[in-house]
């Protein structure tokens, strides 16, 4: 090839418009040794792509006792939780001493007969929900006043 030939692909080669026969024979041109000294400076270019398809990818290590380890710790578990779905659930045994101790409640002696007594308790009950909701009222007004007074 010669010098004129190879800088003429070389421009065409740096605008994108080689195609790839001509940049076999401009790698060709490198290599063989009798470059020009107007184009020696992009030689290293070209012999770099020869010296990058010389290098090889590691081979990559097989993870197989890790991917044996995740499958048994996945089977061990799927047995864990069909065992648990499985298995039947024992009732707990109420012991004897809770059963013979248990007694109903007389609730009788709870309610209220005396009217003047259920007046008092009525009263107090009473008292406790209108102090709570006169409470819960005031709150409201200084609520809607607050809110008045942003909108004047």
């Amino acid at each position: 090839m010669t010098h004129a030939t190879a800088k003429a692909l070389l421009e065409k080669y740096f605008v994108g418009e080689t195609s790839l026969p001509e940049e076999a024979l401009l790698r060709g041109y490198f290599r063989a040794g009798n470059i020009h000294p107007d184009i020696r400076e992009y030689k290293d270019l070209f012999a770099y792509w020869d010296d990058a398809a010389k290098i090889k990818a590691p081979a990559r290590r097989r993870s197989l006792p890790l991917r044996w380890l995740s499958t048994a710790a996945a089977a061990v578990l799927l047995l864990f939780a069909v065992n648990l779905w499985v298995a039947p659930n024992p009732e707990p045994e109420l012991s004897e001493l809770v059963m013979t101790e248990t007694k109903t409640v007389d609730w009788s002696k709870y309610e209220i007969t005396d009217e003047k007594e259920a007046y008092k308790v009525l009263r107090a009950a009473l008292k406790t929900a209108s102090t709570s909701m006169n409470s819960s009222t005031k709150g409201v007004i200084e609520e809607v006043s607050e809110a008045a007074a942003m909108i004047r």
